[in-house]
């Protein structure tokens, strides 16, 4: 992701402390946003050739550092690095985003950073190591489960062979439905199991939205994206929640044949949208939409979609009229957005 902001018109926009790097020496500032101070970072600083790697916390240095020369070398327009850095009498985990721009011989003409102050590094942390735990014991749970209900349904099968009592062989087959649907949900808990154990990552909202598109059929229903530059702090699951609700457009849209996709600023983040003119979901219908097991298929993909979405904050709802079409709007907030109107 590429910022060519300067640093004093970025730090107003979003909860950051933005600095420009030395091009000559990229651990030294060369300008930091007035709110530094405030965070406690660079408190020493004059806003000139302030050491940055030395307010980092020791065992992180060697990473970034490492992380940094990488990007260099291969010439990158930017690159994401998270690390401990001291805040006054102790250190605070941030996100650093650094855009590098290049002249045509390969020198960095332009190096602008902001750090981003969230707790989310360390919520992150905690939640891949406890959804690692978890994941394992839930993979080998489930995998014996689908097992003994393999069994299960290979005996059902046969008694229906050798009974004859159509009483009985009716309530053979209604076992055989159960245990089908048990077995089917079993097998929808996989699309849960990353949850957690994917990196987040500043990612922009347009190029997302594409590889989304990507992966679904929508025949000849044109598509309509209204964006600008802005991304998120997310991973590659708020994808997946795309997905399953454009996914839905060609079987239940009726009649649609346009989509149109937009991003707006609201006073608390933004709103993403997702509109078609098809039939439209029936006012009884859309206090159920998200239940799991409702709808003509197997009712897991708006479910999914909103609990994925869940995980970053974000809250869906269906705001659509009734023969018109259907509206998907998705609430973001404002720590994981960085707005580029």
């Amino acid at each position: 992701m590429t910022f060519v902001t300067s640093p004093d018109d970025l730090y107003k926009s979003v909860p950051v402390v933005a600095f420009e790097r030395n091009v000559t020496d990229l651990w030294k500032t060369r300008n930091i946003s007035p709110n530094s101070k405030q965070f406690g970072i660079f408190t020493e600083s004059t806003g000139e050739d302030t050491d940055i790697l030395s307010s980092i916390y020791t065992d992180d240095q060697e990473l970034v550092t490492r992380k940094l020369g990488a990007a260099i070398l291969q010439q990158r327009s930017g690159i994401d690095l998270r690390y401990r850095i001291r805040t006054g009498s102790f250190f605070r985990w941030v996100e650093e985003h650094c855009s590098l721009s290049y002249n045509e011989s390969g020198e960095i003409i332009s190096a602008y950073s902001y750090l981003w102050m969230s707790s989310l590094p360390v919520e992150w942390a905690l939640l891949t190591k406890g959804s690692e735990v978890w994941n394992t014991l839930n993979s080998k749970i489930r995998h014996d489960i689908l097992n003994q209900l393999t069994a299960i349904l290979g005996y059902l099968e046969l008694s229906t062979d050798i009974i004859t009592d159509p009483m009985l062989i009716d309530f053979s087959k209604k076992e055989q439905n159960a245990a089908e649907k048990i077995r089917n949900r079993l097998i929808f808990t996989r699309e849960y199991q990353k949850i957690g154990l994917l990196e987040f990552s500043w990612i922009s909202l347009s190029d997302i939205i594409s590889e989304a598109l990507n992966e679904i059929l929508l025949g000849p229903i044109r598509i309509k994206i209204e964006m600008n530059q802005s991304s998120l702090y997310v991973d590659k699951n708020f994808r997946v929640a795309l997905e399953k609700i454009l996914e839905n457009i060609p079987v239940h849209a009726t009649g649609a044949t346009d989509v149109i996709i937009q991003l707006r600023s609201t006073d608390e983040g933004g709103l993403l949208s997702i509109e078609d003119n098809g039939c439209g979901i029936s006012e009884q219908h859309k206090a159920r939409i998200f239940d799991l097991g409702f709808g003509n298929g197997n009712g897991a993909g708006l479910f999914l979609s909103e609990k994925l979405l869940s995980v970053f904050g974000i809250t869906i709802h269906e705001n659509g009229i009734p023969g018109q079409g259907a509206r998907f709007e998705l609430f973001i907030p404002s720590p994981i957005l960085n707005f580029n109107p």
